[in-house]
């Protein structure tokens, strides 16, 4: 069966040849310009009075069919065609030669009556009136040699492709999605551009890519893929320019078959087989014939061999191309991270690996990366010298490691890294361990540094509150006999003299007013150190508690005090009914004499937290000291108008903060006032429902 096959094969493909040898050589892709028939017809009359003179543009750069020779003039087929086309109908041709993109651009502009080498697109086709095609060009994808896989256009998504500005490639990649390109004047600047590495694919007409890679000697280091398709040059005028058309497909149509093959031969070359006779032909192929006919039962059982092998060369150059990608893939991502990244050998701690950050970072070559040990990038001295750092990486294989570093740059410059190690396989090679590091030495240098201002805060508050405690309690001794003494005085003398008696009461009262001052200083000055832990506290209670000190000045006062529902809070109970009474018995103390005071102790969720208020209808406070308040020993009222220290709001705010919370507040000036502060909730407390203690009522 398989020697019937290979005999009829050997029979087709001696008709094939016998008809191939028989068959008359053709011009330009058997067809003319104007894609009239091959047949010489007698001279037409001269059509220069319908038209004086033709404007045609071509692209230059296009050998062999238009290009420029070294003094600048342009040669070619085309120009050759033109001046044929020129002579047969006596209208002057001037044949203007540019790059292809400005080409058009002026022909659609309106400078010239012809285009020539068009290829036909949908868009051109809006524009154009098309001849019909005279010569087929296959366009290619020109690749360099370093690269592969580059077998059609899907395989150029993440390539910057080159093409020539105005060429039909620029649309045929944008229908595949192929959107990144390079633009170019012409082939050769593309040509160029590829051999100084600038891009590394170009789509490229086949016939003006071979002849300047090989005329620039550059055919070694670039291939070719198979053609992505097949484009026809055509002649184009502009849409309603019939007449324009009608007088050059004449023109063309004068122009022999003769003359258009021997233009071709011309710039093409002729093969070496049409000058033997085609009679030796004949003879030489009918006993090549036999030879073939022997030679393809051979080849019958070497094809079912090569077809297996190309299978699985195909197999593995595809997945040869996979690989290929994917390691480029990989180490884009690779260098694209932010962190230093390096790959150590678990055995000795040489270096495989690292990113483009890791070799800025610590400021080594790719060369002299390959030469690094673990050794060579910490600071040198235990706990980080080099075998503690081999130890951390080996004990990375069985357990992450994560750790502050103090490592060496290059030049010797120390820094802080934070890294984080874990085991990697990458090759054959065995487990390796991966070291991803950042620079944290702004951010270590940040902690040290606010780690010293605590530091030397916390001994400045210590010693603060030691020095207010010893000097409370050095102070109130002279200040109480200072009283006592006075007092003994207006015993003896007040009688005789009455003003004695109204001297020594200022004094008692400045001395009381001083020992008021310095308890209220020690007390604020150990809000932190004697406050205790946070608790779960009933606001309620603390607000029963605070109410029950100040029922003496409430009774006085004839106030009213309304509260409502109070929720439970994380606070220092101590302190949390110290906040109440200072705020209810400053209110009391500036109320408003001319009315029955009225005091509003209420609650609200605010978010997260607890929101207190603390309401009045006193003599309120100016706008412009709403800033002042807080203030410790701020006061805007005279000691003789309204007692006081200035320390109550102060020592409220100070406590409010101890508990995380923030403390403000609202007046105006013959209204009244209204404190806000804020606590949390116990931990685990779901805010709703947290009203545990119900103190709705009046005093």
């Amino acid at each position: 069966m398989k020697l019937r096959i290979a005999i009829g094969v050997a029979l087709l493909v001696g008709i094939a040849l016998a008809v191939w040898v028989a068959k008359p050589a053709q011009g330009l892709a058997g067809a003319s310009p104007a894609g009239a028939v091959n047949v010489s017809r007698p001279a037409a009359p001269v059509l220069s009075a319908a038209l004086p003179r033709l404007r045609v543009l071509v692209d230059d750069s296009y050998p062999p069919y238009a290009f420029r020779d070294e003094q600048g003039e342009i040669q070619g087929i085309i120009p050759d065609l033109w001046a044929q086309w020129s002579s047969r109908t006596g209208i002057p041709v001037t044949l203007l030669g540019m790059d292809w993109g400005e080409a058009q651009r002026r022909f659609n502009a309106g400078e010239a009556d012809v285009l020539d080498m068009a290829f036909w697109t949908a868009a051109r086709d809006e524009i154009y009136d098309f001849s019909q095609p005279y010569a087929t060009i296959d366009v290619s994808i020109v690749f360099d040699s370093s690269l592969s896989g580059i077998t059609d256009a899907a395989t150029l998504r993440g390539f910057s492709v080159g093409v020539k500005d105005g060429d039909s490639c620029i649309d045929f990649l944008a229908m595949r999605g192929i959107d990144s390109i390079r633009r170019y004047p012409s082939y050769e600047a593309m040509i160029d551009a590829g051999a100084e590495g600038e891009i590394k694919v170009s789509c490229i007409d086949r016939p003006p890519a071979m002849y300047y890679l090989i005329k620039k000697g550059l055919e070694g280091r670039f291939r070719a893929s198979q053609p992505l398709y097949s484009g026809r040059f055509h002649w184009v005028v502009l849409k309603g320019r019939q007449d324009i058309r009608t007088i050059v497909a004449a023109g063309f149509e004068r122009i022999s078959p003769d003359d258009r093959k021997a233009i071709e031969d011309h710039w093409l070359g002729r093969s070496l087989s049409a000058q033997i006779d085609d009679e030796l032909v004949r003879n030489i192929l009918i006993g090549g014939g036999l030879i073939l006919l022997v030679a393809l039962l051979q080849l019958v059982w070497l094809g079912m061999l090569r077809r297996q092998v190309g299978v699985k060369t195909r197999a593995l150059t595809s997945a040869l191309n996979e690989l290929t990608i994917s390691e480029a893939r990989f180490r884009t991502i690779f260098d694209a991270i932010n962190d230093s990244i390096l790959i150590f050998d678990i055995e000795t701690g040489a270096v495989r690996m690292v990113n483009r950050k890791m070799r800025e970072t610590f400021g080594y070559t790719p060369e002299a990366v390959a030469s690094l040990t673990v050794g060579a990038l910490v600071e040198g001295n235990p706990p980080f010298d080099g075998e503690t750092a081999l130890a951390i990486v080996r004990r990375a294989v069985e357990d992450s490691q994560v750790l502050e570093w103090l490592a060496r740059h290059r030049d010797g410059t120390l820094f802080w890294v934070e890294v984080d190690l874990r085991r990697v396989l990458i090759d054959d090679g065995g487990p390796s361990v991966l070291a991803m590091m950042r620079d944290i030495t702004e951010r270590k240098e940040s902690a040290d540094a606010l780690a010293r201002t605590i530091d030397a805060l916390t001994r400045s508050n210590t010693d603060l509150e030691r020095f207010a405690y010893a000097a409370s309690h050095d102070l109130r001794e002279p200040l109480n006999t200072l009283v006592r003494y006075a007092q003994l005085l207006d015993v003896r003398y007040g009688s005789r003299d009455s003003d004695i008696s109204e001297f020594v009461g200022y004094i008692v009262s400045a001395a009381k007013q001083m020992m008021r001052l310095v308890e209220g200083l020690l007390e604020f000055s150990r809000v932190d150190s004697v406050g205790r832990g946070f608790d779960t506290v009933e606001s309620g209670r603390a607000l029963s508690v605070a109410l029950g000190y100040l029922s003496n000045a409430i009774v006085e006062s004839g106030a009213i005090i309304r509260t409502g529902p109070m929720p439970v809070v994380a606070a220092d109970e101590v302190q949390l009914t110290q906040l109440f009474q200072n705020l209810i018995g400053n209110a009391l103390k500036y109320r408003d004499r001319n009315r029955v005071p009225v005091i509003a102790v209420s609650s609200r969720r605010s978010g997260e937290m607890w929101e207190f208020l603390v309401e009045d209808n006193g003599i309120g406070i100016d706008a412009a000291y709403l800033d002042q308040i807080f203030v410790i020993f701020k006061r805007l009222h005279t000691h003789s108008a309204i007692p006081g220290v200035g320390i109550g709001l102060a020592l409220c705010k100070r406590i409010v903060e101890r508990h995380g919370g923030s403390l403000w507040v609202e007046s105006a000036l013959g209204v009244g006032t209204s404190f806000h502060f804020t606590l949390s909730p116990p931990p685990g407390t779901p805010i709703e429902g947290g009203l545990a203690f119900d103190g709705q009522g009046s005093i």
